[in-house]
């Protein structure tokens, strides 16, 4: 199982290196292909896209993680099941939302087009879902990287190739026809592999058991969608939309590290069950402290070269937001060290207490964003989301401790590096217009980890040098 753990981690990771690497250099040819207005645009789509993933499948994936102990026997008929949930609440929601486009087209402000292709986002992303959280369980890397390729690859060529022909009109058209389109083409193959040995029977119980699970983590989910977008939101409305496209494009680069660490929670998520199934802290709190120390580290880095990949990605438009790419950066940085808390909650099944913690940074975030938006520039948001990423994994580690009545993970470990991490983005930050000052930061934390891997690393080269010697 060690071994399974390990292969599957290095396939998730090259995979979403590989995938967002190419997502990351698409960047810049979008970002000249649509104006900030039509950037800008864009993401309020993936933002809304976002809400209806949610909708569409009520979240049932999240389920899948407890139904591999709890129904071993009957495994692949739940995860069919949680497809037809998908399929019902996502013909609901489309005609609902065709029916509100019909009779409240002024106030929607979508077109039957967004609309329809919003539903379809929706039910695809959450069968993909489905689809990968089943992988990840089973350590079955394989298909994971085929549908997240086939997603991503059809997905930019596509939105090019509308972009260049169809839609060369409206460029904004091209790029979310050719998102979807690309999403709808997994779609087909995760149906092909899940449905190849046939349908299964609708099962109630099934219903009843993963709605249970997955219900509170609907309005967790929204919450999460509105902390990480209200601040692009706001700022197109109580601003403009170029602003918001401006600041929307250096969110998406700080994003970055936060994409690559949902690879490895792919691993952390069924390794920390295992452990828990086996009561074996001890090994649960190294590996804790692993993955933390890893977090922490990659910010740092990212944090000292972050002002350069805004000026090579973006043109001389996007430049007024190099000097809080930072800032954005470390409510990132807490937004990933979510992903070591959570699973306690998850684990115990008590998503509820999930939905409460999120919901409330949530309103935390929109209450401080209009604060800030009202009466400074659209580049206070940065300082909103910093805030409310702080209380959001403080409010979860939090929670995990009072579910599992102790700590978990070694809190001594945590409270040190984040206050090391803070301070070294911190002089990042302040020297941001010095690339002499964080060179040197990057250096140093480059040494740091080559010292304290000097053995591992060392021995790796012995073993490579006597292979080819041997050859």
């Amino acid at each position: 199982m060690v071994s399974k753990r390990v292969k599957a981690g290095v396939a998730y990771t090259i995979c979403n290196v590989i995938l967002k690497g190419i997502s990351f250099f698409s960047v810049p040819i979008f970002i000249r292909l649509l104006s900030p207005a039509e950037f800008g645009k864009y993401n309020i789509f993936i933002l809304i896209e976002g809400i209806l993933i949610i909708l569409s499948g009520l979240a049932i994936h999240s389920s899948i993680k407890n139904a591999f102990y709890d129904k071993k026997s009957t495994y692949d008929t739940y995860i069919k099941n949680c497809v037809y949930i998908d399929i019902v609440v996502s013909i609901l929601i489309g005609v609902i939302a065709n029916l509100s486009c019909l009779f409240f087209s002024e106030s929607i402000d979508l077109t039957y087009t967004e609309v329809n292709l919003l539903t379809i986002s929706g039910f695809c992303h959450s069968l993909i879902s489905i689809y990968t959280s089943k992988l990840i369980m089973e350590y079955q890397p394989n298909g994971f990287i085929v549908v997240s390729f086939i997603t991503v690859i059809c997905g930019i060529t596509l939105s090019l190739f509308f972009i260049l022909t169809i839609f060369d009109y409206n460029h904004y058209y091209g790029r979310i026809w050719g998102a979807v389109s690309g999403q709808i083409i997994a779609s087909i193959f995760v149906i092909r592999n899940l449905f190849k040995d046939g349908v299964a029977p609708f099962n109630l119980q099934d219903w009843k058991y993963g709605l249970k699970i997955s219900l509170p983590i609907v309005p967790h989910g929204i919450s999460q969608i509105i902390l990480s977008s209200s601040d692009r939101l706001m700022i197109k409305y109580i601003q403009n939309v170029v602003f918001a496209g401006i600041y929307s494009f250096t969110y998406t680069i700080s994003l970055v590290p936060q994409v690559l660490f949902a690879s490895l929670s792919n691993v952390w998520e069924p390794w920390f069950f295992e452990q828990m199934n086996k009561a074996d802290h001890k090994t649960l709190k190294k590996g804790a402290n692993q993955f933390f120390l890893l977090i922490s580290t990659i910010y740092i880095l990212m944090a000292c070269i972050v002002p350069e990949i805004v000026k090579i990605l973006a043109t001389s438009d996007y430049y007024d937001s190099i000097d809080i790419s930072i800032l954005i950066l470390g409510g990132c940085y807490f937004a990933t060290l979510y992903y070591i808390p959570c699973e306690v909650e998850y684990y115990y099944k008590k998503t509820k207490y999930i939905a409460i913690s999120t919901m409330c940074c949530a309103v935390l975030n929109i209450i401080l964003n209009y604060w800030l938006l009202t009466h400074y520039s659209y580049k206070s948001a940065a300082l909103s989301t910093f805030a409310s990423y702080l209380a959001y994994f403080l409010f979860h580690m939090t929670m995990s401790k009072r579910i599992s009545h102790q700590w978990l993970f070694d809190m001594k470990v945590i409270i040190i590096g984040i206050i090391i991490t803070l301070s070294l983005m911190g002089t990042a930050l302040i020297y941001i217009s010095n690339i002499f000052i964080r060179g040197i930061i990057f250096i140093i934390v480059i040494g740091f980890l080559y010292y304290q891997n000097r053995d591992y690393i060392h021995s790796n080269i012995h073993k490579l040098w006597k292979q080819r010697i041997n050859n």
